[in-house]
């Protein structure tokens, strides 16, 4: 039978991840004879959820075997449970993986209603109990706690994606520093992009693809073409054996969450503020108010460019910013600005007017009363108008530190003609045939 699998939150702070437990699990299921025909997704889902660990992501994928439907869960459940006990330790620091089970005749016929719940996922907060009571109205097989909301989210995936290839480190190294040759990096990106896309930071002369902590991840490429992404790995000069590989099919760089927009905290919206003040605060952050008592909006200086446009904005300005809606010092709503887009530029200045024949500044006669100069007796009834230059033009802004999910104004998502079958069965082939299986091992016995 043709099922598909959603999981979730196999990852911790100390160890683990919920793409290196997936990617396992489809080695086993590959071992079983079962047949992977697609490559697995990989899912973000709403980037400003604060208990998230790292990129909140999960996965899901489609197999055909010749089990049943409680067969599957049961090899599902205890990889689940023997990874997260051996290899992450999550239970030790409150991890709650979950996952979930669906017969994909079923799955074809509630297409939207899980389109409807990923789209959720992306853009709020889903509660345990709402995600339980999905499940059980759509007879989906769930199973595990908080990561049960994820695996179904990941089931509803189905629109505009990337690829991501992650590359993992063999268990003697997890928590060894990762070392990679900079040059390597960098000629691969002069090769590849814009196909490939955040490999390196040139401003601080530093790797992006690299992952941090003791997780099992080395590095993580990301772009439009799997074939290239294969192409690029092989460039790089990763100075340690790695494990094995991964491709994913991927929502992140295609903007989801900003279009799913919300009001509420740690939802995404987007709004137009005519600028009435622009306050830099220690730190070289900046806060912008509107004219209309809209939410302030910040602008952290990590954001770089971002941040130096913010900087360049003055009253009379008009922008739409987008970003996430977060909970400030005093529990008021503040937007964390991620893309910025300049609508209108106040190019024009009012001043007092110069006297003009002794060309000094006149002073102010009184409230409206105009302005004068007290030297040559002469009058003005107001303010003059002078046009200013501007260092920034119209146009739409963003960091060159992207969030997983946020697109590169640059990006263009072709869909590449690939044969996934065959792309995923030589990656499994490759995984079985290396010489040391020891984490597979583990969790198989």
């Amino acid at each position: 039978m043709k099922f598909i699998v959603g999981v979730d939150d196999h990852d911790s702070t100390k160890a683990g991840c919920t793409t290196h437990f997936s990617s396992i699990l489809l080695e086993k299921l590959f071992l079983n004879n079962c047949k992977i025909s697609e490559l697995p997704k990989l899912v973000r889902l709403n980037p400003n959820i604060p208990w998230k660990t790292r990129g909140n992501a999960s996965i899901s994928f489609i197999v055909d075997c010749n089990i049943s439907l409680c067969e599957l869960e049961q090899l599902v459940s205890d990889t689940s449970d023997k990874y997260v006990k051996k290899i992450s330790m999550g239970y030790n620091l409150n991890r709650k993986p979950g996952y979930a089970i669906l017969e994909y005749d079923k799955y074809n016929l509630l297409n939207e209603k899980l389109k409807s719940f990923y789209e959720r996922a992306v853009s709020d907060v889903i509660p345990l109990d709402l995600a339980k009571k999905f499940a059980k109205n759509n007879k989906i097989l769930i199973g595990g706690s908080r990561g049960l909301i994820g695996s179904i989210a990941a089931l509803g995936f189905d629109e505009d994606y990337t690829f991501e290839l992650l590359t993992y480190r063999k268990i003697e190294n997890w928590n060894k520093d990762r070392d990679v040759d900079n040059k390597s990096i960098m000629e691969a990106d002069s090769i590849f992009f814009p196909k490939v896309v955040a490999n390196y930071d040139y401003f601080k002369n530093k790797p992006l693809i690299l992952s941090h902590g003791s997780d099992p991840v080395f590095y993580g490429l990301r772009g439009t073409d799997p074939e290239i992404l294969i192409k690029e790995m092989n460039i790089i000069n990763a100075k340690e054996e790695l494990d094995f590989f991964m491709i994913f099919k991927t929502n992140q760089m295609t903007d989801p969450h900003l279009k799913y927009l919300g009001a509420r905290y740690y939802q995404t919206t987007s709004m137009k503020i005519k600028i009435n003040s622009v306050e830099i605060i220690e730190g070289g952050h900046v806060i912008i108010e509107g004219s209309d008592n809209e939410m302030p909006v910040i602008v952290y200086r990590e954001t770089r460019e971002l941040n130096s446009l913010a900087k360049e904005l003055k009253r009379g300005d008009l922008i739409r910013v987008s970003g996430a809606i977060k909970p400030s010092f005093n529990n008021s709503k503040i937007l964390e600005a991620e893309r910025i887009e300049v609508l209108y530029l106040n190019d024009q200045i009012n001043e007092i007017p110069l006297c003009p024949i002794c060309k000094r500044r006149m002073e102010s006669a009184g409230k409206d009363k105009g302005y004068r100069c007290k030297t040559c007796r002469t009058f003005a009834n107001s303010k003059t108008t002078r046009n200013i230059s501007r260092n920034i033009t119209l146009g739409l802004y963003q960091s060159p530190l992207y969030r997983h999910l946020t697109k590169p104004i640059y990006l263009n998502l072709s869909k590449p003609e690939i044969n996934e079958e065959e792309l995923i069965n030589n990656i499994l082939s490759k995984m079985i045939k290396r010489q040391d299986r020891y984490v597979s091992t583990m969790i198989s016995s």
